[in-house]
């Protein structure tokens, strides 16, 4: 299998919702971002799902019927980007930023951003927010990223608010 890394893809100019959250599907972001938004399909972008038949079907019976889900691997994202079926009604899910850093390797770079929407806690880590429990490892591919300009901003729910890149980057120096 080639790494994803290595290929330069062609992704679409933009996708409904782009978010980062360690349970992927669940009530919030069906309930809270899918009712605001309305997609016409769930993505989950991830390794361990793409490979686990049971976990891939349960995600896809917890998806409304008006909004399927589909699941691919990191590198099958990479390669069929291209042809995803309306991505500006398509909302994306990863599990944390290490599953974005492929990702961004290969070009991707969504027009409407990337969410910061649900870390939750763990072995070592510190709150940032609620919503965002993070180990220094995190931190630091977390200040990297926005170092670097990558369009990160962190939001639980689309009423709460947007925490834009600057108060990311004051809460980690915090």
């Amino acid at each position: 299998m080639s790494d994803p890394s290595q290929d330069r893809a062609v992704f679409p100019p933009g996708f409904l919702l782009v978010r980062i959250d360690d349970r992927l599907l669940h009530g919030q972001v069906v309930l809270g971002w899918g009712g605001a938004l309305s997609p016409h399909g769930y993505l989950i972008v991830d390794d361990e799902v793409a490979r686990d038949a049971w976990e891939r079907e349960a995600f896809q019976a917890a998806a409304p019927p008006e909004a399927p889900v589909a699941v691919l691997s990191v590198a099958a994202f990479v390669r069929e980007a291209s042809a995803i079926r309306e991505p500006d009604r398509t909302v994306v899910l990863l599990r944390g930023l290490f599953s974005l850093l492929p990702l961004i390797a290969a070009g991707f770079r969504p027009a409407g951003g990337v969410n910061l929407g649900g870390l939750h806690s763990g072995t070592r880590t510190r709150e940032l927010l609620p919503y965002l429990h993070m180990n220094d490892e995190d931190r630091r591919v977390l200040d990297g990223l926005l170092e670097d300009g990558y369009p990160l901003y962190a939001q639980d729910l689309p009423t709460s608010a947007r925490h834009e890149p600057e108060k990311l980057r004051a809460r980690l120096r915090g």
